[in-house]
């Protein structure tokens, strides 16, 4: 992740207000987000000739909001590990849980991914007491391994809830975690 363009992207769709990602569900496309992802050439997104460059703007378009952009890379990416978790974060966050569960189920995470994922998720949980969230992290306690659609399950269940109460603004958190995750691992690969 040495390319300025892409380290200034990154950085916009981390330091946004509002971010997406305080949110559970989709909201408007941002369209600065929209317009730079988008002005990215195939250098500065990664190794032209490889689905790098595209599954990292799927990436980033999803910490815009930008819902069609980053589905239609997500359907160019079916039956990779990359595109169908992409097409599970889009459907958790559009919301349609049970399509988000079909996509995970379709994700093979390396076990090296899902543990650091599921570790940060655990020390955040650690860090944010918060009530309705005790059988997740016992679930990933006992795993040691994100869990991805406990988590679609309890997106579900909060996110009609008060935004400002811990167990959400800890699972938008989280959602984050798992968006860095999914970048690092696409730009590492």
């Amino acid at each position: 992740m040495q390319n300025s363009s892409l380290v200034k992207i990154m950085d916009l769709a981390l330091k946004q207000s509002p971010r997406p990602f305080e949110r559970l569900e989709r909201g408007k496309p941002v369209a600065e987000g929209r317009k730079a992802v988008a002005a990215l050439s195939e250098n500065e997104l990664g190794v032209p000739n490889s689905p790098t460059p595209s599954l990292i703007q799927g990436a980033l378009y999803l910490s815009f909001d930008c819902f069609e952009e980053a589905h239609d890379i997500a359907n160019t990416h079916e039956g990779t590990a990359a595109g169908n978790w992409i097409h599970a974060i889009l459907h958790r966050r559009e919301p349609d849980a049970g399509n988000s569960r079909y996509w995970y189920a379709r994700v093979k995470l390396p076990a090296k991914v899902s543990a650091g994922i599921g570790r940060e998720a655990l020390a955040l949980l650690g860090k944010m007491s918060a009530l309705g969230l005790d059988s997740f992290t016992r679930k990933m306690e006992k795993s040691k391994q994100w869990e991805p659609e406990a988590f679609v399950d309890l997106c579900d269940e909060f996110r009609k809830k008060d935004a400002q109460t811990p167990a959400y603004k800890t699972l938008a958190a989280i959602q984050e975690i798992e968006w860095r995750g999914l970048a690092e691992w696409i730009l590492s690969s």
